[in-house]
């Protein structure tokens, strides 16, 4: 009597750092068919864990069946568990789901444990990658006095540079330089507001007085676009 098991597609597993997904795993048997009961150790390289409230669930689609299944073992640092086989053919008949989680501090690339599924005397390898973070999106907004206090928002720091020259730093920089929208704080239809310019972590506006001439000027603004995901 031989077991096979394998990884079911896709394969690697492909997750980004702190996403949390499924992979299956398809078993069957040479011989004679097995009854339930079998242990199916599950290996998880480093950076991946199944989680505490994680989940096996054995799935026949054809039978119509997606059930739970008892966890048997979880070592503390969450990379070996352990659960109970349903009965086992000739064939795959079903198969199993596992929850894994990505840490969230995990680095990019490829995972393969060579012993990551284990039933009786027989293993086979576990493949997964972890992705680089996506960007996601980010907006910076407040209100700046004309002595380039921070009336409202976050997120930011303000300085005034002389004449009608604020900066803007943003606290947290974006992947790429942000569209940047300001308007006068006071209504005055000669009041000037102009972005002069925008990088990835600042922001430089001009004001102009409401007679026209450039000067201190309280301002709203708005900063939109990608940025790193804060780990």
């Amino acid at each position: 009597m031989a077991f096979h098991i394998t990884q079911g597609n896709p394969t690697p597993l492909i997750l980004q750092p702190g996403a949390n997904a499924s992979f299956t795993i398809e078993v069957y048997v040479d011989g004679n068919p097995v009854g339930p009961g079998e242990i199916i150790q599950v290996k998880l390289p480093e950076g991946l864990v199944f989680p505490p409230t994680g989940e096996i669930r054995f799935i026949n689609l054809d039978s119509g069946v997606n059930r739970p299944l008892p966890i048997e073992s979880r070592d503390p640092d969450g990379r070996l568990v352990r659960f109970k086989a349903e009965g086992i053919g000739n064939k795959p008949e079903g198969f199993y789901s596992v929850n894994v989680l990505a840490a969230p501090t995990a680095a990019p690339g490829d995972r393969t444990v060579t012993d990551g599924l284990t039933i009786g005397a027989t293993s086979a390898k576990l493949s997964f990658r972890v992705s680089a973070p996506q960007p996601v999106e980010r907006r910076v907004y407040g209100t700046i006095g004309a002595n380039a206090n921070i009336i409202s928002g976050s997120g930011f720091t303000a300085v005034w540079g002389g004449t009608s020259t604020f900066t803007i730093t943003f606290t947290r920089p974006f992947t790429s330089p942000p569209v940047v929208v300001a308007t006068a704080a006071q209504g005055s239809a000669t009041a000037i507001v102009t972005v002069a310019s925008v990088s990835t972590t600042t922001a430089v506006i001009y004001t102009a007085s409401t007679s026209g001439t450039w000067g201190r000027l309280p301002f709203h603004f708005i900063a939109m676009g990608l940025a790193a995901p804060q780990v």
